[in-house]
């Protein structure tokens, strides 16, 4: 059901990047080539790793993160996940997210990190599948000229 994400998958994975991130609550316009290239720089990078799901030649799911050092061991980054539109709520995230936090674990990775939009249906999935906010952290930005 889950496979590790190959260069062949990058259209399918674009389109499927596109469909997700239009949808509510993002409403984020994404062009093809604009998906195309995110993805290619995030799995293009030292030490990344992605996993699809395909269903009748179609991409379902996509997550692609990092493997990281850390203080306290080795971490993963999940740069990106998302799910198509048509299979949200049908537990396909759920199922893809145990599947990697089984291969991660079996490879020595003790946690997994992210961030997320507060709010959002992203942080009840995360929370509903064992994340926990981390106390003391804040997401800083500054927009250059």
């Amino acid at each position: 059901m889950f496979r590790q994400y190959t260069l062949h998958d990058l259209r399918g994975c674009a389109e499927l990047f596109r469909a997700a991130f239009a949808a509510e609550p993002w409403n984020e316009e994404w062009s093809l080539r604009l998906a195309e290239t995110r993805i290619a720089e995030l799995t293009g990078t030292p030490n990344s790793a992605g996993w699809v799901s395909e269903q009748d030649g179609k991409m379902t799911a996509l997550l692609i993160g990092r493997r990281l050092t850390y203080l306290t061991g080795a971490e993963f980054m999940i740069d990106e996940f998302c799910v198509s539109p048509e299979m949200q709520r049908t537990g396909i995230g759920s199922k893809m997210l145990h599947h990697i936090i089984t291969e991660l674990s079996a490879e020595g990775i003790v946690r997994i990190v992210l961030l997320t939009t507060k709010g959002f249906p992203s942080e009840k999935f995360y929370l509903k599948n064992g994340f926990q906010q981390e106390a003391g952290m804040i997401f800083m930005q500054k927009p250059l000229p």
